[in-house]
């Protein structure tokens, strides 16, 4: 894991998620971008891979939903599929022709307001991954 120093900022906010997707080969490999080491977190450094791409200091691993699909979509009901823990109708009104590419991966982070300073990344051990937005927990 890269161990990059922490910012002097944080997102967290227990009144909003925040969505994105991204194209991943695998869920192990997601599981491993996304997880968080707590001892970093402790030692004054970003937690997580996924944390470093977006710099997000921290999230809750227990409000946070990621999931890979095995077929890649536009279509924003098949990305999410299985991650469904908000109102879709939100989404589908900021993105209502679908989604710019097909992607795969669906990630929603429950307590975060994730303000967009890095709105997409391509990571070459993870994959490509792209922000979508805010929106409030239901």
């Amino acid at each position: 894991m890269r161990k990059v120093e922490e910012k002097d900022y944080d997102f967290n906010n227990d009144e909003y998620l925040s969505v994105f997707v991204g194209v991943c080969n695998s869920q192990e490999l997601l599981d491993q971008y996304m997880y968080c080491n707590y001892q970093l977190g402790s030692e004054g450094y970003i937690g997580s891979e996924f944390g470093v791409d977006f710099n997000i200091n921290f999230y809750d691993e227990d409000f946070a939903v990621s999931v890979t699909n095995p077929e890649m979509s536009y279509d924003l009901e098949e990305v999410f599929a299985d991650a469904m823990v908000f109102d879709m109708e939100l989404l589908k009104k900021d993105y209502p022709n679908g989604l710019d590419r097909p992607y795969n991966t669906a990630i929603i982070i429950g307590r975060l307001k994730y303000e967009g300073e890095v709105k997409e990344i391509q990571n070459d051990e993870f994959g490509y991954f792209k922000f979508l937005g805010v929106y409030p927990e239901e």
